[in-house]
């Protein structure tokens, strides 16, 4: 619910997927076309760092256009946002079998917190949507 209520503040059309919903956990329009994103959320005490991994089974949601963690402050209860593209987070996953995480140093090392410019980029989508419409049914005359 973060996620969307951030991204719609940006201005972006975003609504989280229903549970028993296959897919990710939010969708976003970007450039007119449907984006996935799969969110993590851990929460901390006193530091970030008391955040060790937020697991992703790429296996099962390597799909995602983008992934989204958010570090939840539970003194103030305020959400430190960091997304990357479906490559910037396999950069920093490390598999093992049944699942696997993305680690949060990676993750800060790539991307800045709260940086929600990837959405503005239309190189990502129109790359995306290149990619789909290449096979998708709907997209033959």
């Amino acid at each position: 619910m973060l996620t969307v209520a951030k991204l719609n503040t940006l201005g972006l059309a975003a609504y989280i997927s229903p549970e028993v919903a296959p897919g990710h956990d939010v969708m976003v329009v970007i450039d007119g076309l449907p984006r996935s994103i799969e969110v993590k959320t851990r929460q901390f005490l006193k530091r970030p760092t008391e955040i060790t991994r937020w697991p992703v089974d790429i296996g099962r949601k390597g799909e995602a256009d983008f992934l989204v963690f958010i570090e939840f402050d539970l003194r103030t209860m305020s959400p430190t946002f960091y997304v990357l593209t479906n490559s910037q987070a396999r950069e920093t996953h490390r598999h093992y079998v049944g699942g696997g995480n993305c680690y949060p140093p990676e993750v800060r090392m790539i991307v800045k917190p709260n940086g929600f410019s990837v959405f503005a980029q239309t190189k990502h989508a129109d790359a995306v949507s290149a990619k789909r419409s290449s096979t998708d049914p709907r997209s033959l005359g």
